[in-house]
């Protein structure tokens, strides 16, 4: 890794990744630091507690950023706030980039200092393009062709909008590039540093249950267009959602619901549309998940 910094590809960007030392973070790396654009600055956003677990890491374009707080949120507005270039990245320490991935995002987001832009995501294992709530189409279950009515109403399925019910709905793979979506994943996310947000604006403790949704309503309200850029892709493995533990699913579901139901608060028309589309959401997943013991 120390002889490829050296060669000319290495570019003004900071990437920052909020962790705790995962297993996935050695290969997050290893992909960023292999591909046609190397960032300059890799910024690893741990309380210090955790710490220790990356310093093996530490290359040349590779820095522990130790943060008083925990958090998502938190961890990366730390990083945010020391990012030196320009170009700044928010990655998760279990995604991916793919050889050309960080070249095709700064390829869409040049020249529009009001834009924010992400990739396509797709499951490391089966290779399949992954989205959250896309279409419903004819071979679908009853359920989830009722799940978009409940949804949305009348309008159904609407790529990259935040629906009536104010939950989020997702591209289809061949969409091409969009511009001005409502969300952007945040997995993956290409920002100017002017456009960053650099205190923790979501408002729960533990995991961070639809934070892309609070962070991309903060950007459009800051008139940053949302952008989802087709030549970009990342890997992703989904494999640990494959397990079905009753007591995690319920905490899941409950820190979910508690976020969006904190979302939908301005608008209490949609509340009612929130909770069934969830119970919806709930017996879909059960039921994919049942089927697959």
């Amino acid at each position: 890794m120390s002889d490829l910094l050296t060669q000319n590809n290495i570019y003004p960007l900071t990437v920052v990744i909020a962790t705790l030392g995962g297993k996935t973070l050695t290969k997050t790396i290893e992909k960023l630091n292999h591909g046609t654009i190397i960032p300059s600055e890799i910024l690893l956003c741990i309380p210090e507690r955790e710490s220790k677990r990356v310093e093996y890491l530490l290359t040349e374009n590779v820095k522990i950023v130790i943060t008083q707080c925990r958090g998502q949120v938190a961890q990366r507005a730390v990083g945010f706030q020391q990012a030196s270039n320009d170009y700044v990245l928010q990655l998760d320490d279990d995604i991916y980039v793919n050889n050309n991935c960080l070249k095709s995002l700064i390829n869409c987001i040049s020249g529009n200092n009001k834009t924010a832009v992400g990739p396509k995501l797709y499951d490391i294992n089966t290779g399949r393009y992954h989205s959250f709530m896309t279409a419903a189409t004819n071979d679908s279950s009853w359920i989830n062709k009722l799940l978009f009515w409940v949804v949305n109403g009348s309008s159904g399925y609407e790529p990259g909008k935040i629906s009536k019910s104010g939950i989020n709905m997702g591209l289809l793979e061949d969409a091409g590039n969009w511009v001005d979506i409502d969300w952007l994943p945040g997995g993956c996310v290409l920002h100017y540093k002017d456009n960053l947000f650099l205190y923790d604006f979501y408002p729960f403790k533990g995991k961070a249950f639809a934070e892309d949704l609070y962070h991309s309503i903060l950007l459009k309200n800051n008139g940053i267009r949302l952008k989802r850029c087709d030549d970009a892709i990342c890997n992703v493995d989904f494999s640990s959602d494959v397990g079905f533990n009753i007591i995690e699913f319920v905490k899941s579901y409950f820190k979910y619901t508690r976020a969006m139901t904190r979302l939908a608060k301005g608008s209490y028309s949609r509340l009612p549309r929130l909770y069934c589309s969830i119970v919806l959401i709930i017996i879909n997943n059960i039921t994919r998940k049942l089927l697959k013991f």
